[in-house]
C-alpha cells in the first residue's frame, strides 16, 4: 500500500506541472481603460464561450495601467481609449508587434443626476455657486485629461478657479468617476457621451458645444511584448475589432467610426493626442 501511495504521489507531481502550463496556455489577463467595462465583460463572457479560454481583466485608468504593466512585466492585452497612451506603450517596447487594432470612439460630454435637478444646461453652469462637480484625475485618466483641457481651454483664469472651487473628488478611473453621479454624490460630472444610455434612469446627458470640445477618443487594442501567450493575445485582439464586437459596442453606444463621433457633436476634431494638466491644476487658489 505504501508503495503504491508514494507512485501515486510521484506521478501527480509529474503530471501537475504539465497541467498547469497546458492551463496557462489558455488563460489571459487584459489590462483594460474602465471606460469600457460594461461592453468589455460581454466580450470577454462571448470569447471565453467561443474559446474556452479563461480572460481575467483589471480594469483602471489608463495611466495607472501603464504604470502597472511597466512595472510587473505581467499580462497581455491593454486595452486603451487614447491613441497617445497606446504609443507610450508601445514606444517603451511593450506593445508586441506594430498591429495595434483602433474599434471605437468616445467624446467628451456633461452628463448630470436624471432629471437634471440643478438644471445645468452649459459648461459654465458648472462655476455656479453651490453645484458639486467631479472628473477624473487628469495625471492618470484619459476622461480626466479631456476634462481638464477643455476647462484650461475654454474658462477665463476666474471661471477655472471657481470651476476648481467647486470640485469635490478627482476620482482615480471612470467607473469611479460614473459611480459618484449613479449615487447622487456630486450634481455634475465631465465624462462621456454614453453613461445615459448605460443608465437610461439615472443619468442625463448635455453635449458639449462643438468648440468646447478639444479631442476625442480613440479605443485601441494590443498584445503586450512580454505575453506568455501570444497567440491567444492576438486572437483577442482579433476578436475586439470583428463585427460580432462592433455589435456590442454599438449596443452600449460607442461611435463605430470618427464621422459617427463627429455628427454626434457637429463638427470634426482631434482624436487621440495628450494635453497634461497644468502643474498648478491640484493646488488651491
Amino acid at each position: 500500500m505504501m508503495i503504491k501511495f508514494i507512485i501515486t504521489i510521484i506521478v501527480i507531481l509529474l503530471i501537475l506541472p504539465v497541467s498547469i502550463n497546458v492551463y496557462a496556455k489558455d488563460n489571459l489577463m487584459v489590462f483594460c481603460g474602465a471606460a469600457f467595462k460594461l461592453p468589455m465583460e460581454e466580450i470577454v463572457k462571448v470569447f471565453t464561450d467561443k474559446t474556452g479560454a479563461e480572460i481575467n481583466v483589471s480594469y483602471g485608468g489608463v495611466g495607472t495601467l501603464l504604470s502597472q504593466i511597466m512595472l510587473t512585466r505581467r499580462g497581455d492585452v491593454l486595452v486603451v481609449p487614447s491613441i497617445y497612451v497606446m504609443g507610450q506603450a508601445k514606444s517603451k517596447g511593450l506593445i508586441a508587434h506594430d498591429q495595434i487594432v483602433t474599434f471605437a470612439y468616445v467624446v467628451p460630454a456633461i452628463n448630470v443626476q436624471n432629471g437634471n435637478p440643478k438644471s445645468i444646461k452649459s459648461l459654465k453652469d458648472l462655476t455656479r455657486p453651490n453645484i458639486r462637480v467631479a472628473i477624473a484625475n487628469p495625471e492618470t485618466v484619459f476622461t480626466g485629461m479631456l476634462a481638464a483641457e477643455i476647462v484650461e481651454k475654454i474658462f477665463s483664469p476666474e471661471e477655472k478657479k471657481l470651476f476648481k472651487k467647486n470640485v469635490v473628488t478627482y476620482p482615480e478611473d471612470f467607473g469611479k468617476l460614473a459611480m459618484l453621479i449613479l449615487l447622487k454624490k456630486v450634481d455634475v460630472i465631465i465624462g462621456l457621451h454614453y453613461l445615459s444610455e448605460w443608465h437610461t434612469d439615472k443619468v442625463d446627458t448635455i453635449k458639449l458645444k462643438t468648440d468646447e470640445i478639444q479631442r476625442i477618443g480613440a479605443g485601441q487594442v494590443g498584445v503586450l511584448s512580454h505575453s506568455k501567450n501570444i497567440q491567444l493575445a492576438e486572437k483577442f485582439k482579433n476578436f475586439m475589432a470583428s463585427s460580432e464586437s462592433k455589435k456590442i459596442f454599438a449596443k452600449y453606444h460607442y461611435f463605430a467610426t470618427p464621422e459617427d463621433a463627429f455628427v454626434w457633436m457637429g463638427g470634426k476634431k482631434s482624436i487621440g493626442g495628450e494635453y497634461p494638466a497644468s502643474k498648478d491644476w491640484f493646488k488651491n487658489e
